[in-house]
């Protein structure tokens, strides 16, 4: 089965946040976040080590957010049954209800998100937005040549680093002496990249082909279609 278009699988993705946001359902935030994970974990060349550390400042955040709502209530949900935890601390049952909701809808964004960072292609998703979305090229274009620069600033910012080690300055990682040629050097290489587009054509107002085609069909407008359909189903039967 062929891939999702990226652009409308981002729309898709954006309505189920839209969706999510004013659901406070915590089965529903829960299984829409453990599917999102399953999914993404179960797609083919997806780095599952680097997967498991992106979650992790949700997790941390969700238990923040749990921890804040359940400790220090609203006035609002300071009734129901009394459970006496955390030495003197009065826990509320509805604090605890609320808290999940909280911690619940930290995970399902989370889920969302990397559920749409780990199986989207960069390139395919800016073709997408231009042949579906009639995104102009000289944003689309640029958006890749600033996607492609992040990895020279950061060998710029390790070749640097050497350097003064070798002349046996020593530095902070962010100190002025080592940011500052990093960006000299970083501004030289884009300067030179915009000229390299230019002689190629890539100026606005020229006629462009492209060098394929992102497909879109059938499954798309299903996915479209279907995933908020779900979560409306899901936030009235759960």
């Amino acid at each position: 089965m062929r891939k999702l278009n990226p652009a409308w699988k981002l729309l898709t993705l954006i309505i189920a946040s839209l969706i999510m946001s004013v659901t406070y359902n915590t089965r529903l935030n829960l299984i829409t976040a453990g599917i999102c994970l399953l999914v993404t974990v179960c797609t083919p060349k997806v780095n599952r080590k680097l997967l498991a550390l992106s979650m992790i400042p949700f997790l941390i955040a969700a238990f923040g957010m749990f921890m804040t709502g359940i400790l220090f209530p609203s006035e609002g949900v300071q009734q129901g049954v009394e459970m006496a935890a955390f030495g003197q601390r009065v826990i509320y049952a509805n604090s605890l209800t609320s808290a999940m909701q909280l911690a619940s809808r930290v995970l399902v964004y989370g889920g969302l998100g990397m559920l749409f960072a780990f199986t989207t292609n960069s390139m395919d998703l800016i073709m997408s937005l231009m042949q579906q979305f009639h995104l102009p090229p000289k944003f689309a274009y640029g958006i890749l040549a600033a996607y492609h620069f992040f990895p020279v600033v950061r060998s710029e910012f390790g070749t640097v680093g050497t350097a003064l080690k070798v002349r046996g300055i020593k530095t902070l990682p962010f100190s002025p002496k080592r940011l500052l040629p990093m960006l000299v050097h970083a501004l030289e290489r884009s300067e030179s990249l915009a000229m390299a587009m230019e002689s190629r054509g890539f100026q606005e107002g020229r006629p462009r082909a492209v060098a394929f085609r992102v497909a879109f069909g059938w499954i798309d407008i299903a996915f479209f279609i279907g995933l908020p359909a779900a979560l409306l189903a899901g936030r009235f039967l759960l």
